[in-house]
Parts: C-alpha cells; sequence; structure tokens
C-alpha cells in the first residue's frame, strides 16, 4: 500500500522537489483558485442564462402587452360599428395599421409569421371596405381580425413561456388568454344585442356560454396568481399559516385585483341580467334596457382593461424581482468567492510566514554551527514537524561536539606519526622522481627508435610520388607504414594499425612491419604477402594482439595498382575528374588471429592526375571538443577539395592540418597515420623534380 501511495504521488513529488518554499504555497493557492473557478463556473453559467430567459419573458410581456393594446383598439373599433362612428376612428386605423406592421416585422416563429400575414392581410381588407358594405359583413371581419389576433398572441404567450416561474406562467395564460377572451365576447355580445337582428340571437347566446366560460377560467387564474405569490412570499423555515410579511406595492397589487375582478364578476352577472331582460321585452321598455345594457358593456370593457393592465404590469414586476433576486444571487456568490479567496491567501500567507521563520531560524543556527560555533542551539515556538528538526540539531550538535573534542585529542596523537611518515615519505618521493625522469628519457628514446623504423624519405619521381605520416596518440604508437621497391620494378606501399596502445603495441608494430616487408619481398602478390605475414604473426604473438593492414603494389610504369585487406579501411582515390571513387575491398580477417587464412586481391588503374588515400581510423575517429567525429565523410569532402597535382608531402600536411583544425586542442583517441600516392599528369612532369 506504501509503494501504491509513492508511486501516485510521485508527480507531485517531483514537482515539489524543484520548486521553492515560496513557489510551492503560490502553486497551492493557483491549484485552489482554479478549483474554485471551476466549480464556480457553473454556477455563474446557470445564473446568466437564467437572467437571460427572464429577459427574455419579459420581452415577451411586452409584446403581449401591445397585441393587448391593439385588441383593445380593435374591439373599440368594431364598437363603432353599432354607433356609425367610423369616420371619428380614422386617427385610431392608422395607428393599427403601424401596430400590424410592426408585428409583422417582428414576427420570429413560423407559427407567428403566418399568422401576422393573415392578420395584416384581414386589417388591409377591413381599411379598405367602404362605409357602405353591410354591417354584418364588416362585424365579421372584425370578429376574423380579433380572432386571429387572440391566437397570435396565445402562440406568442406560448413561445415565452419557459416553465420557469408558475407565478409568470399563470399571468402569461391570464393576459394572452383568459382576459383578451372575455374582452372580445363581452363586447361581442353587446353588439349583437344593440343590432337588433333576429338572426343574431342565436350568436348572442353563444357569445353568452363564451362569456360564463371566460369568466370561470379568469377566476382561476386570478386565484393562481394570487396563491402562486402567497407561497412565493413564505418564508423556507416558517409553517404555511405563517405567510411572510409582503411589501405595500405587493399589498396594493393584490387589492387592486380582487377588487377588479369583483367588480368585473358583477358586471359580467348585470350584463347577463340585462341581456335576459332584452329578450323579454318590445317596444319602448326594450330600448331602455338596450342602452342600459351597452352602458354596464362598456363598463365591464373598462373593467377588463384595467385588470388587463394590472395583471400585466404584475408579470412586469415578477419579471423585473426575478432579474434583481438572480443578480443579487450573483452579487452573493462573486461575494462569497471574494471572502472565501480571501480567507484562503489570508492562511496561506500566515502558513508560509510560520514556517519561513521556523526555516529562518534553522538556517541561521545551522549557518553558525557551520562557522565554528559548536555551542549554538537551535529553539522554534511552533509545534510542527520542523520543531523535530531543530530537536534533531540541537542532538547532532552535541554530539558532534563531543565527537570533536575526541577527534582533537587523536589528531594531536596522528600528527606525531605523520611528521615521522613526511619524513620518509619525502626520500621515498625523491627515488620515485629520479626513477620517472629516467622512464621518460627510455620512451622519448624509444619513440624516436620507433619513428627511425619507419621510412623518412619517400620517391618522387617524374611520374608519381609518394609521401606519409604517422603521428602517435600516446609517447608510443601501433600504426605504422612503408613505402619499398620491389625488384621487378615496381613499389609496394603499406599502412597497418596494431590493436592496444603503448608499449606492447609499439613492440608487436615493429615485429609486424618486419614480417610484412620480408613476406613481401618473398612473394609477389598482395593476398600471397597478407597470406604469408598472418601465418607469421600468429606464430609470434603471445599477447594476442592482432594488425589490420591494407597493402598495395603500384606499377609505375601502366598506373596499376594491386591490392590485398586485411580487415582495414579501404583505400579511396580522387580521379583526374575531380570525383571520389572508394576502392572495393572484402572483410577479410586482421593479421595474427587465425592460420591459413587467405585473402582477396583487388586491382585497379591509377590514371595520370589520380592520387591514393590509405589511412588508418585515427583519421575518421579523430574527435572534436563536442564530441564529433572527423568521419568518413568529412574525410572525403576534404580530399574532393583539396587538389595539388603531383605533390603527394603537401597534401599529407594539408590533411594532419585540418584534422588538428578539427579537433581543436582535444585528446588525441587514436594514432593518426596516412599515405598518399600520386599519379602525376604529364603537363606536370617538365616541374617536377625528383626526390
Amino acid at each position: 500500500m506504501a509503494t501504491l501511495r509513492l508511486t501516485l504521488l510521485k508527480p507531485a513529488i517531483w514537482l515539489s522537489s524543484r520548486l521553492n518554499f515560496a513557489l510551492k504555497y503560490w502553486t497551492l493557492g493557483l491549484g485552489i483558485a482554479c478549483v474554485v473557478a471551476y466549480l464556480s463556473s457553473p454556477l455563474f453559467h446557470q445564473i446568466h442564462n437564467t437572467i437571460a430567459l427572464a429577459k427574455l419573458q419579459g420581452s415577451g410581456v411586452q409584446i403581449l402587452t401591445r397585441y393587448n393594446e391593439l385588441l383593445i383598439q380593435l374591439v373599440t373599433m368594431r364598437a363603432a360599428l353599432t354607433t356609425r362612428e367610423i369616420p371619428a376612428h380614422a386617427k385610431a386605423s392608422a395607428g393599427v395599421t403601424t401596430a400590424i406592421e410592426e408585428i409583422v416585422r417582428e414576427a420570429k416563429s413560423k407559427d407567428e409569421i403566418k399568422l401576422s400575414k393573415m392578420l395584416e392581410r384581414t386589417w388591409n381588407h377591413i381599411s379598405t371596405t367602404s362605409t357602405e358594405e353591410k354591417l354584418d359583413k364588416r362585424f365579421a371581419a372584425f370578429n376574423v381580425a380579433i380572432q386571429v389576433l387572440h391566437t397570435l398572441s396565445r402562440e406568442t404567450a406560448r413561445n415565452y413561456r419557459l416553465n420557469l416561474d408558475p407565478e409568470l406562467d399563470a399571468a402569461f395564460d391570464i393576459i394572452a388568454g383568459h382576459l383578451p377572451a372575455l374582452i372580445d365576447s363581452a363586447s361581442k355580445q353587446d353588439h349583437v344585442i344593440q343590432w337588433d337582428i333576429a338572426n343574431m340571437a342565436g350568436f348572442a347566446a353563444s357569445e353568452q356560454m363564451k362569456l360564463d366560460e371566460a369568466s370561470s377560467t379568469l377566476q382561476a387564474g386570478v386565484n393562481q396568481l394570487q396563491e402562486q405569490r402567497t407561497s412565493k412570499d413564505l418564508s423556507p423555515g416558517v409553517p404555511a399559516q405563517a405567510p411572510k410579511q409582503t411589501s405595500p406595492v405587493n399589498k396594493r397589487s393584490n387589492g387592486i385585483m380582487d377588487e377588479n375582478l369583483q367588480e368585473l364578476t358583477n358586471g359580467l352577472r348585470m350584463q347577463q341580467d340585462a341581456v335576459d331582460q332584452v329578450n323579454t321585452t318590445r317596444g319602448a321598455e326594450r330600448v331602455t334596457v338596450k342602452r342600459t345594457l351597452h352602458g354596464i358593456a362598456l363598463n365591464n370593457l373598462g373593467l377588463a382593461q384595467s385588470l388587463l393592465e394590472e395583471c400585466t404590469r404584475r408579470a412586469k414586476v415578477i419579471v423585473d424581482e426575478r432579474i434583481a433576486g438572480l443578480e443579487a444571487e450573483r452579487v452573493h456568490l462573486i461575494g462569497a468567492l471574494i471572502v472565501s479567496g480571501f480567507f484562503i491567501v489570508y492562511l496561506l500567507c500566515a502558513f508560509y510566514i510560520g514556517v519561513l521563520k521556523s526555516i529562518q531560524a534553522l538556517s541561521r543556527g545551522t549557518n553558525a554551527f557551520c562557522s565554528g560555533q559548536r555551542d549554538v542551539r537551535i529553539v522554534l515556538q511552533s509545534r510542527d514537524e520542523l520543531s523535530l528538526i531543530a530537536t534533531n540539531f540541537n542532538t547532532m550538535a552535541q554530539e558532534v561536539e563531543r565527537l570533536v573534542q575526541m577527534i582533537e585529542a587523536q589528531n594531536q596523537a596522528r600528527e606525531r606519526d605523520l611528521k615521522v611518515l613526511v619524513n620518509a615519505l619525502g626520500q621515498k618521493n625523491e627515488e620515485l622522481y629520479t626513477v620517472n625522469q629516467r622512464v621518460n628519457e627510455e620512451l622519448n628514446l624509444a619513440r624516436s627508435v620507433q619513428l627511425a623504423i619507419l621510412p623518412q624519405q619517400f620517391p618522387n619521381e617524374l611520374t608519381w610520388s609518394v609521401h606519409a605520416c604517422m603521428h602517435p596518440a600516446r609517447e608510443l604508437g601501433g600504426d605504422f607504414y612503408d613505402c619499398f621497391a620491389l625488384p621487378d620494378g615496381r613499389h609496394g606501399v603499406l599502412v597497418a594499425d596494431v590493436s592496444g596502445k603503448g608499449v606492447g603495441a609499439a613492440f608487436f608494430m615493429a615485429v609486424s612491419r618486419t614480417v610484412l616487408l620480408d613476406s613481401a619481398l618473398a612473394v609477389r602478390t598482395p593476398s600471397q604477402v597478407l597470406a604469408l605475414a598472418n601465418d607469421l604473426l600468429c606464430a609470434r604473438n603471445p599477447m594476442d594482439l592482432f594488425v589490420t593492414a591494407c597493402y598495395g603494389i603500384f606499377d609505375p610504369q601502366n598506373g596499376s595498382f594491386e591490392y590485398a585487406s586485411a580487415g582495414h579501411h579501404p583505400p579511396i582515390v580522387r580521379r583526374h575528374s575531380g570525383e571520389i571513387d572508394t576502392l572495393p575491398t572484402t572483410h577479410d580477417m586482421a593479421l595474427g588471429a587465425l592460420y591459413d587464412m587467405q585473402y582477396k586481391q583487388h586491382h585497379t588503374n591509377l590514371q595520370p592526375g589520380d592520387t591514393l588515400l590509405m589511412y588508418t581510423d585515427g583519421v575518421t575517429e579523430a574527435f572534436s571538443p563536442q564530441e564529433l567525429a572527423y568521419g568518413e565523410a568529412r574525410l572525403s569532402s576534404w580530399f574532393k577539395q583539396n587538389d595539388a597535382p603531383g605533390d603527394a608531402a603537401s597534401l599529407v600536411d594539408g590533411l594532419v592540418r585540418d584534422v588538428a583544425r578539427f579537433v581543436d586542442g582535444a585528446e588525441a583517441s587514436d594514432d593518426l597515420t596516412c599515405l598518399i600516392l600520386c599519379h602525376k599528369q604529364l603537363l606536370n612532369v617538365a616541374s617536377a623534380s625528383p626526390a
């Protein structure tokens, strides 16, 4: 379980090990801030969305208010048909046209657009109809317009009724459904009775049924609205029998609504009684009752309009209160975040300062102790884990002081013994220095002898020239080269590399060169020379060393070059055209490793102007201070770009300088050896001088 906890905490431990103390607290505070912001973001988003929806419902209330104002205008203009007062409403007609055009522009949903277009067509028909048109047709046209407007109002209320607030939903039902239906039915019933048309009696009765239905639903809607308001005014911890104290504005609004509703209910009852009297009277009494009915209907229309305005105002108040409550909730949330953030920052700062003081006390104590004040002790006021460190430090300081006293006593005794030993060592050092000087002199002599073994004079004929060099990595090297004439007029060239370094490699290098030279003079072909030298070295190899070698025979008469390789780097040729050609070799076994090995022989022609380069890995494996190898690609690039026709010595010196410039003073990793053979062009024959 402990291993699992350490595995889970490994990333946090890694981060903690790379932060100082202040950054750890800043990281912790930033993490807490990010978590709080992440957790509170949905709340802000929810409040923002709810405010947007409430504002959307508020815009719906405003739209329904304009619809109801248009409804009152249409009902009023329809009432003017009875008294033939249409010319007096010409100004109102222009306002209706403007209102309908605005409704058409603001329609959003597909159904709203369809209904608004239908309302516009109906009104265009009404406004263009002659006053001589039959009354019943004009009345029917107004009824169609009012019905379309009523349907549009219900459709709009449905789109803006988001079921977020039951009280607001009840207000939407009243101002978009119940009251407009009641206003239409009450006014329409009065108009039908006033016209005194026989075939309208049944229509008036049907309107009375609609009026009764609208009155009952209106009563239910107002009751629901007041119940929702009462339930909202209750405190969460107070029983339902004890309503919360409502504001004077809400009390006045409830009283106005109750009063208007009661008067409207009584007025509708009186209107029904008047309708019944009209149906049972005749003559002058009927005319009087109709006038009374018309007055009651106009009064009911005013009461309904007043109730409609009050419900609309109540809906606006509900929306405003909801938005204000959400805004206050957002402010409270921001305040809570600020207070909690300040409290967290306060605690983090206090913890940081307290721990910092303890750490500073520990630091001062340890510094004083390290400066030699072994009697210093650390006292902390805190009770956290740092106090354990202080206690452990005090215990350690006391023990160190005891040990120091004991060590000082021991040192005094040992100093006396050391004086005797120092005197003896001084004599031994003098003897070792003398021996070291003698060894260095012998190594320098051995190096001079080793370099003297290698050829120092090279042929420089009219048609060809050779030059080579060997720079050991230490006092003695294992690389060697050779260039010698054969009895048939040809010349042998050799580059070899002994495994290992130091004195052993140097001695084996001398043996190997002698064996290869004797083998080259005894047999004719390069492959035979390597095979014979391999058997001889296997018989004279007590240290199990081996030699990689590349041996070739050059014929100056025709430029023929025969060669064989014993695990060595292949020679490269720069043709007279400037192209670099790596000669083919096989991966044959190095010399001195196994008996009876066979080596494959290769052949190529060196044309006038061609230059042959043979080298050891001390060239390609020379490393720069940045640990980059010189490499075969860089060697080929240098060989291609440096052209000294027929001057093998300058090419060898140029290659050595380029490698030294690349190494830039870094310690050599291996011996550097190279040999260059130039087959001179005829144009340069006259200027060449023999060696």
